[in-house]
């Protein structure tokens, strides 16, 4: 399966910044790293959503394999949040004869494009729920801090 990746980049948010630099820099990045995974929550669904609309549900095996894993590089701090087939999903199919979901994946999306088309239906809803968690993360931290730090 081609890797694809979406990037979110929030530029000229002049009263964000302010906001998350009067939080403690690793709540700040919790809180963005937990939004980014909360909302990936909507892309899981919509490939599942896909796979059945597609006809490729078989087992049921490949869109139970659909997963999010987040990742975190500790040398640069970079967040990362996988969307795909878990490689750890085993099982069989209607004739009993064992299937990894992750190799019949990487044959059928060149052709159906189900990660692909998901992805398209849902990026705008997947970046309103990102901004919505963050902002529901952002207020819970100013009630619980009602006088931050000046910066």
């Amino acid at each position: 399966m081609a890797q694809e990746s979406v990037k979110i980049e929030i530029r000229g948010l002049a009263e964000l910044q302010k906001k998350l630099d009067a939080m403690s820099e690793e709540f700040a990045a919790k809180s963005i790293v937990g939004s980014a995974y909360t909302s990936n929550k909507v892309m899981v669904d919509a490939i599942k959503n896909e796979i059945s609309s597609q006809g490729l549900v078989d087992t049921g095996l490949l869109q139970s394999s659909i997963t999010r894993k987040k990742l975190i590089y500790p040398k640069d701090g970079t967040a990362v949040i996988i969307t795909g087939v878990n490689k750890r999903v085993k099982g069989v199919d209607k004739r009993g004869r064992p299937r990894v979901p992750w190799r019949y994946a990487n044959v059928l999306e060149p052709k159906y494009h189900f990660v692909e088309n998901a992805a398209n239906a849902v990026k705008q809803t997947v970046i309103d729920k990102f901004v919505q968690s963050l902002k529901n993360k952002i207020k819970k931290f100013e009630k619980n801090n009602p006088n931050p730090p000046a910066s």
